[in-house]
């Protein structure tokens, strides 16, 4: 194979592109979902709290990375493009699972966080940047009440982020440094920032990181030959 043929065969797919974007957009609506459903079963939530948790402070320019997530996300498929497309089928079978395995663990066993008694809606002065940006964010989920920590959907979709890279020698080596940095320090915005306990990480992580191996190992992607075959005919 020739450099020219070599450098256009590992370009950024298209659809890749395409994905990213949705994938990223569609999380709220994920989480929504799962929320949702969480008030029709009508299990009583739980507090996913632990010691550890008290011991964890406020850091709010930890909310850089948490935002920043979403288009971490959306690199996700992009990056894993570049691979072999059984690669990145497995990958987005990876994401679709995990996603459908969260929504059923907020839905049967749904969480919550009381703002108000963590104090996060205590008077500070000279607030920064940051701590304004942190306040906004959580008068856009739910304010004084949080619900559905467990598993965190940033650390589910940062662990698949790092996973789908991770070893590829077809992914750029500063870019698989980046993306176990990043998704690190998402880990940490989460509770740096006070809109998960340290459970929702283990939990999130976990999880992806199950459902990544199996995608890989029974090559679950094959779900989506269906769709390959229609748009390749």
């Amino acid at each position: 194979m020739s450099n020219k043929t070599r450098i256009r065969s590992i370009r950024i797919k298209p659809y890749a592109i395409v994905i990213g974007i949705l994938y990223a957009i569609l999380q709220h609506a994920v989480y929504l979902l799962g929320h949702a459903l969480a008030d029709w079963i009508g299990f009583e939530a739980f507090l996913p709290k632990i010691p550890l948790d008290d011991l964890i402070p406020i850091v709010s320019i930890f909310i850089i990375p948490y935002v920043w997530a979403y288009l971490f996300w959306a690199m996700g498929p992009m990056a894993v493009s570049l691979c072999e497309k059984q690669h990145f089928k497995d990958y987005m079978a990876s994401c679709l699972f995990s996603c459908v395995a969260g929504i059923l663990l907020l839905a049967f066993l749904p969480t919550y966080m009381d703002r108000v008694a963590e104090g996060l809606y205590e008077v500070v002065e000279n607030p920064t940047i940051f701590d304004k940006l942190r306040q906004f964010w959580y008068s856009l989920d739910g304010s004084e009440m949080a619900y559905n920590l467990l598993p965190s959907f940033h650390c589910i979709n940062s662990t698949l982020c790092y996973l789908g890279v991770a070893g590829r020698r077809e992914i750029p080596r500063w870019f698989r440094i980046y993306s176990l940095i990043t998704m690190l320090l998402i880990f940490a915005s989460t509770v740096y920032v006070k809109q998960h306990y340290f459970l929702d990480i283990v939990t999130g992580a976990a999880l992806a990181g199950i459902v990544f191996f199996l995608c890989k190992k029974f090559h679950w992607g094959r779900i989506f030959n269906p769709v390959e075959r229609l748009f390749t005919h």
